[in-house]
């Protein structure tokens, strides 16, 4: 590795199987580092993971650190503390009368066809939720005092049950939260210590379940995600860190580390979120517009629509079957990844996931104690993996070990080769990828068709191109860093807030000059949060937008805000019917909400230089026997080494592409060509039906 320019940045993405660590110096020079992540102390994973970095660049740790101006960490530790259960214990103050709003939610299930199944264990037992008396009507008025002797002896009880923070969540706090903050005063009388979050803070929002679900989180997740971070900063601190630790938000956007701790529920997708300042780089590199990413990894696959420029955003969503407001990129996760357990059920059928091997033992391919046969083993056995150093050295892959746990688990049972068994896990992994995005483009009113699709990951160039045919998009691109998409992503991203009022009015041009109000309001939140993050408000880029719904409707599209009643009720009537293919037009909208964001943008990466513009395509660097879609080609086929494939360069299919960070399927008929900004795009060709044998493929193997 060639010297590295001081300052430098550094983005660290903590996923299930690896982390994975960029290095961006001041010449655009990139450093990248996989390595195993490490489950129960990601503190000290990351730490192990500089070091390898560090060890990378031949630079000592405490070097690597002294000389880094930013060092932006996607944290899983917040997520995984509501998917393991092992949250804090936490007690919720709530108006008298409603104590079991969490059991009670919305009624509402993902499968309709599923009554039965039981919803997941509220994360406040019973016994710690507390009424106490005062009443907020939906006008703001107060109905009834709040009862100050109430909250003091809730408190008090709470305090001997060992509640580790409370959690306060009124009616109609979002319209007035004058009791809600009378509360937490009490609190701090009787518990001065004790943690507090209430909801007119953490989630401003209509709908009492969602506000209450969201404070109850942020109180869960608190007690264990500050003081992780803590001692992150004092690890780093140690090691001759001097820089900013900034964290990625659900939003795509960036926070301190300090003002994370105002709403620790923040960080609840702060791992995914992060390929958005990823996606805009490549956006803008390519000159594309409509792009959806297929980001997957280890452990599962995230999906992320960009239409015209912008990325999907969203305030709820659904983490361990809780349902949560909170700013978020509108992400889409499967369990799909290369880690993927295949079983075959008691009925003969093969079922490939929901759970999967993770980094310890891993797949059977690791050679680390796994036993489970995955789709990481498929690939291998099927040709499209080497056998030996993977993901950059951290892992050596075992092609024996992987045969013989796709024999007995799967092969054996169904009575086929194992080469056949493997093919048909890739399939299976392949139909629920197609799913995955037919659900963020189709089922939203987009056709995929019209979009490009962006495979990262470790996993995903494997499956794009076969992906990419059934939907019918025309390309895949497959960006140089595809590994390690989302911590270069994070070197990309903005600091960011986002602010938001619950209102509910019908669209007038009163109402518009009310709105007006509103939003200087959270003007001023915005830039007060930017000013506590030492930020100066004036930088930060406002964009404001409004939530619109017809009367009697409960679900509110979000749409950019313009002064204009005629235009706003026409734009508003434009998504409505991209989204649900009608409209209601004698229904004037009614507001449900108003948001403002701000961004303060991030120091972009300074361009690299390219390499020197392919008179050709390089040669192979060997010929392998791999089994190539569609429907099952057997083909002794060339593999090439990717970084030799420099701008310019085209390479028919079928073929394999071992990038640094990923492996790359072309399949016949396609074509790959380098794009002047560096980026391989796979050319899709119209469906070809292919009739070869897979037993000249097996005897082969």
């Amino acid at each position: 590795m060639a010297l590295l320019r001081a300052p430098w940045r550094i983005g660290v993405d903590v996923g299930g199987t690896f982390t994975d660590v960029v290095v961006a110096d001041g010449d655009g020079r990139l450093l990248i580092k996989k390595s195993v992540s490490v489950g129960g102390d990601t503190a000290q994973g990351i730490l192990r993971a500089l070091d390898a970095a560090a060890g990378a660049a031949d630079l000592p740790l405490r070097q690597l650190l002294a000389n880094c101006e930013v060092l932006v960490h996607g944290s899983t530790v917040a997520t995984n503390t509501v998917l393991e259960g092992k949250g804090a214990r936490v007690g919720l103050l709530c108006t008298a009368r409603f104590r079991d709003t969490l059991t009670i939610r919305r009624g509402i299930r993902a499968d309709p066809w599923r009554h039965r199944d039981p919803y997941p264990t509220p994360l406040v037992p019973r016994h710690l939720r507390l009424a106490v008396r005062g009443r907020i009507m939906a006008t703001g008025e107060e109905y009834e005092p709040l009862c100050i002797a109430d909250v003091e002896e809730a408190v008090g009880w709470l305090r001997n049950a060992g509640a580790e923070a409370v959690a306060i969540a009124f009616l109609h706090s979002y319209i007035n939260p004058k009791h809600e903050r009378a509360a937490r005063d009490a609190v701090a009388r009787v518990h001065a210590h004790l943690p507090v979050f209430l909801s007119c803070e953490v989630a401003p929002v209509i709908g009492e379940y969602e506000r209450t679900s969201t404070t109850v989180a942020a109180a869960v997740v608190a007690p264990r995600v500050l003081p992780y971070l803590s001692e992150l900063r004092g690890q780093l601190a140690a090691n001759a860190y001097r820089g900013s630790l900034l964290l990625m938000q659900s939003n795509g956007g960036l926070i301190t580390a300090e003002e994370v701790a105002r709403n620790p529920a923040s960080l609840l997708l702060s791992g995914p979120s992060a390929g958005v300042g990823a996606l805009r780089w490549l956006a803008t590199a390519t000159g594309r517009r409509n792009l959806i990413t297929m980001e997957m990894g280890g452990t599962s696959c995230d999906l992320m629509l960009m239409h015209e420029g912008s990325i999907e955003m969203t305030d709820e969503i659904e983490v361990a079957g809780y349902h949560l407001r909170i700013p978020a990129v509108d992400i889409h996760t499967v369990s799909a990844g290369g880690g993927s357990i295949a079983r075959v059920d008691a009925g003969g059928v093969m079922t490939l996931g929901p759970d999967g091997a993770g980094s310890d033992p891993g797949p059977a391919a690791y050679d680390r104690g796994g036993t489970d046969a995955t789709d990481t083993d498929a690939q291998l056995v099927l040709g499209r993996l080497r056998e030996g150093s993977f993901a950059g050295g951290a892992i050596a892959l075992n092609a024996a070990r992987s045969s013989e746990a796709i024999n007995v688990h799967i092969a054996g049972r169904l009575g086929v080769s194992t080469v056949r068994a493997a093919a048909g896990i890739t399939k299976l992994q392949g139909q629920a990828l197609v799913h995955a995005v037919e659900r963020v483009s189709v089922e939203r009113g987009f056709d995929p068709r019209a979009f490009s699709l962006v495979a990262v990951g470790g996993a995903a160039a494997m499956h794009a191109a076969a992906v990419a045919r059934h939907l019918g998009c025309r390309e895949v691109l497959v960006p140089r860093l595809a590994g390690v998409f989302c911590a270069f992503g994070m070197l990309n991203a903005e600091i960011r807030r986002d602010a938001v009022q619950s209102w509910i009015e019908p669209v007038s041009e009163a109402a518009l000059e009310k709105a007006e109000e509103i939003f200087r309001s959270l003007r001023v939140e915005v830039e007060s949060a930017f000013a506590r993050q030492h930020l100066d408000p004036g930088q930060a880029s406002l964009q404001r937008a409004i939530d619109l719904r017809y009367p009697g409707q409960q679900t509110a599209l979000r749409i950019p805000y313009v002064a204009d009643v005629e235009q706003l009720v026409s734009g508003f009537e434009a998504a409505h019917q991209a989204l649900y293919g009608h409209l209601q037009p004698s229904a004037n909208p009614v507001i449900a909400a108003l948001r403002v964001s701000g961004a303060i943008g991030a120091m972009p990466i300074p361009a690299p230089r390219l390499p020197i513009k392919s008179k050709g395509a390089p040669l192979p660097k060997e010929l392998r026997t791999v089994w190539v879609e569609p429907q099952g080609l057997a083909a002794c086929v060339p593999v090439y080494s990717g970084p030799e494939l420099q701008p310019g360069a085209v390479i028919e299919g079928p073929c394999v592409i071992e990038e640094r960070t990923t492996t790359v399927v072309i399949n016949s008929g396609d074509r790959l060509h380098v794009d002047p900004s560096d980026t391989p795009i796979i050319e899709i060709a119209p469906t070809i039906a292919h009739h070869a044998s897979a037993t000249k493929f097996e005897a082969a193997l």
